[in-house]
């Protein structure tokens, strides 16, 4: 697993990282001395798989900086570090996996570790959006359209575009996906209707459908609609 630490205690950032090391199996550390430090280096780290935070942090605490990360990350496991339990229910706020109170001893976090090992998260993309690098769920994203050498991509939230491949995107996304134009790909659960040359989204939006791609998209919308009524 791959774990970020935002802990400014020399000492505890040792203990944290050593407790990592020698847990069976190891575990990597990416350590940060303040949330603006983590926040920072966050787009060019590898995909994480737990944060733990320390409460009572230099300039922005440790609840900002969580609320920050939840701005671009619904799902990332979050575990708060402190001395006090004062702050336990705030944590509910940001979807927190666990307020684990300190000293931080090997049978807590192995406790935590096994959380967020068990956190299935959903698969998503990493976006160049104009906030920066951007993890968006597959779940969101209703469509993904060409113009020119840019993308235009369709979220529940809104759209952003941006400069990438079509090909390089749809290689990307699963079988929930179907191309519908030479120029668009659509989340087939955000359909609403099917024309004759666009496709309605749920939230209005049309999206170019060739004429040659209409049958193949009718019919991958019945298959899929069939599936999820069997669940």
């Amino acid at each position: 697993m791959q774990i970020g630490i935002i802990e400014d205690n020399p000492a505890m950032q040792q203990t944290l990282v050593t407790m990592l090391a020698q847990h069976d199996p190891p575990q990597t550390a990416h350590l940060f001395p303040s949330g603006e430090a983590f926040l920072f280096a966050w787009p060019d780290l590898p995909s994480l798989d737990l944060v733990l935070l320390d409460i009572k942090l230099p300039g922005m605490d440790g609840m900002a900086v969580a609320k920050q990360i939840r701005t671009k990350d619904a799902k990332l496991p979050l575990a708060f570090l402190s001395n006090y339990d004062d702050y336990v229910f705030d944590g509910y706020d940001v979807n927190a996996l666990d307020y684990i109170l300190k000293p931080i001893t090997a049978e807590k976090l192995t406790k935590v570790l096994a959380r967020a090992a068990a956190t299935e998260r959903p698969a998503f993309l990493v976006l160049p959006l104009a906030a920066g690098p951007t993890q968006v769920y597959l779940y969101d994203i209703m469509a993904v359209t060409v113009d020119g050498h840019y993308l235009t991509v369709i979220t529940q939230q809104g759209q952003d575009r941006f400069k990438e491949s079509l090909t390089n995107i749809r290689g990307q996304l699963d079988d929930r996906f179907i191309t519908t134009h030479q120029a668009a790909v659509v989340n087939i659960d955000h359909i609403r209707t099917i024309g004759a040359d666009t496709v309605t989204l749920t939230n209005g939006a049309a999206v170019p459908l060739a004429r040659n791609r209409a049958a193949a998209v009718k019919q991958a919308f019945w298959d899929r609609f069939r599936k999820l009524a069997r669940k």
